[in-house]
């Protein structure tokens, strides 16, 4: 685990050596090209999902081997279109799957550099909180994360009133997963700052539908058909009353600190994006997988916290108390996550696709390795082509 803790303190010390307004660009690129790295090397981590998504690819990459017709490449129709397009793309260049989930995860923390670069007034803060809420689940949903990181870098668009490029990218997301049509929901939130009463109320009713149970058995039943079953290897932690404490622990931040959010349209946008965020956790608060759907909105409590964190009047007692606060709810979310995941192995023993092998012990291999010319050999599949 102290690699990853390792991982964790590099931004906490950047945060706790900068000013309350750090906007180190070189920090920024360098920190997040090296988490992109680590994760797209990383030898089939995170569960079963790099399985399948690899397994598809390689029929991609085989029917462009062996000269098919794009339309009788049967694994085209297997995603969204948007997802199976790129497969399609790489595949031109590449049979290899590692080097696919390489590419898949280039993009991903690119679309994140654009994001928090354009965005965020403290880089080591906000990359704190995305590791804390989002930073594992780059290793295995690779249609979903990469979906929502193209959302993130189309906020700017609707910041800036430009309807119909946010609508391409919001198409653009929902081509890439399903689930991403709640991103264009963004467009269609008032732009104002609402009172905190009418938060509240929000809030308690989608709590009361979500407790209900309907949501989840909607979004179960739409899951059944549209995603692929976990096999009993879901990456995720299933604790779902910490969607609840999510909520109320985001809730009493921001609305103790909302005098302090300066009511421009940039500040609402991303404010809107943090009552969406929580509003479907409490919505799919009995599914372990509908909470997914507010990963869209993830940005909007990077952000927004980060801007309260920055924009207080006493920076000396936001660092020593509401910073400090915010690191160690990050680090136990992080925590929490890392030992759910690793009750299975997904995250170590680290090993790259570098190396010939297989991680000992890991599971995952044992169960849904499809392909074990791959143990021998990572590149017996070219790793690089020229298209004909």
């Amino acid at each position: 685990m102290w690699l990853y803790l390792i991982i964790f303190f590099i931004p906490v010390l950047a945060y706790a050596d900068g000013d309350a307004v750090n906007r180190n660009k070189t920090f920024l690129a360098y920190y997040l090209g090296a988490l992109a790295l680590f994760v797209g090397l990383s030898d089939m981590f995170g569960g079963y999902d790099r399985y399948i998504y690899a397994d598809v690819f390689d029929s991609i990459a085989n029917g462009i081997t062996y000269g098919l017709r794009y339309d009788t490449i049967a694994a085209l129709t297997y995603f969204e279109p948007g997802y199976s397009s790129l497969s399609l793309l790489i595949a031109l260049f590449s049979a290899n799957r590692y080097i696919y989930i390489l590419t898949i995860t280039l993009i991903m923390y690119f679309c994140f550099y654009k994001a928090f670069s354009k965005n965020m007034t403290n880089y080591p803060l906000a990359i704190i909180i995305f590791l804390g809420m989002a930073f594992f689940f780059s290793f295995t949903y690779l249609r979903q994360v990469l979906a929502f990181s193209v959302a993130w870098v189309g906020v700017n668009y609707l910041i800036e009133g430009k309807k119909w490029k946010f609508f391409i990218i919001a198409l653009i997301v929902a081509s890439l997963h399903k689930s991403g049509v709640v991103f264009a929901g963004l467009y269609f939130m008032p732009t104002k700052k609402w009172e905190p009463s009418k938060v509240i109320a929000i809030l308690a009713v989608c709590a009361i539908v979500g407790f209900s149970g309907i949501t989840s058995s909607l979004y179960d039943a739409y899951a059944s058909i549209s995603t692929m079953s976990m096999n009993g290897y879901n990456a995720d932690s299933g604790a779902r009353i910490a969607y609840f404490l999510e909520v109320a622990f985001f809730v009493c931040i921001i609305l103790s600190n909302y005098k302090k959010i300066d009511p421009s349209r940039h500040n609402l946008i991303f404010l809107n994006m943090s009552w969406a965020f929580c509003a479907i956790l409490l919505l799919f608060i009995r599914s372990s997988e509908g909470g997914r759907i507010a990963w869209y909105f993830t940005l909007g409590i990077i952000y927004t916290i980060t801007l309260i964190c920055t924009t207080a009047r006493n920076r000396k007692k936001i660092k020593n108390s509401l910073g400090i606060v915010m690191i160690t709810v990050m680090l136990l979310l992080y925590v929490r996550v890392y030992v759910a995941w690793q009750n299975g192995y997904y995250l170590y023993p680290y090993k790259t696709f570098l190396t010939n092998g297989h991680r000992n012990p890991d599971p995952l291999w044992s169960h849904f390795e499809y392909d074990h010319r791959y143990d021998n050999d990572k590149f017996y599949r070219p790793a690089f082509r020229f298209p004909k």
